[in-house]
């Protein structure tokens, strides 16, 4: 987790639309619209455990290979306040189908929206065409979500509570 410091202190530039340099790619993949329920799930796309987490701002800390990008940490600020140290590792994100989902959608919704991340793209490759850097973002219905759809690893990822400079959680890291 050597990059939550720099994803933590560039939060804000990120928030103004801002480009960060550093060793990882930083990015504000934006705010899922999850009304009227309000409520998200993490999960891999194929199958496996949901974890349940309340609407907020997404932030993606991605490698930097230009043929294969992959998410290595998914930020979700959930809370208020600004989040500013990672609490003790949580639970373990299996990734088996490496397509990771942060979404309010029904069962149907989301083989849909796994087909059309999965459809092969120019290159004929096991990613969609649409995730050529790694993600992508449908924040409402009428583009097919609320959905944030990431590649990222097989080997599974860690959930890590963010707190607030009080201690509560305010954020939630998942990250490999």
């Amino acid at each position: 987790m050597d990059f939550l410091p720099a994803l933590l202190t560039a939060l804000p530039a990120l928030d103004r639309g801002e480009e960060v340099v550093g060793p990882w790619r930083l990015c504000r993949a934006g705010a899922l619209d999850l009304s009227p329920g309000g409520e998200c799930r993490l999960e891999d796309a194929r199958d496996g455990d949901a974890f349940s987490f309340g609407s907020g701002i997404a932030y993606l800390v991605l490698d930097k290979d230009p043929r294969r990008p992959t998410v290595i940490a998914l930020l979700l600020h959930h809370g208020d306040t600004p989040p500013v140290a990672a609490g003790e590792d949580g639970d373990r994100v299996d990734t088996d189908s490496k397509v990771l989902l942060l979404h309010a959608l029904p069962a149907a919704e989301r083989a849909a929206l796994l087909d059309r991340a999965t459809a092969p793209g120019p290159a004929a490759s096991t990613v969609g065409a649409e995730l050529a850097d790694g993600w992508m973002m449908l924040p409402d219905r009428a583009a097919g979500g609320p959905a944030l759809v990431m590649v990222v690893d097989a080997d599974g990822y860690r959930l890590v509570p963010v707190l607030d400079a009080a201690g509560r959680p305010t954020a939630v890291l998942v990250h490999r």
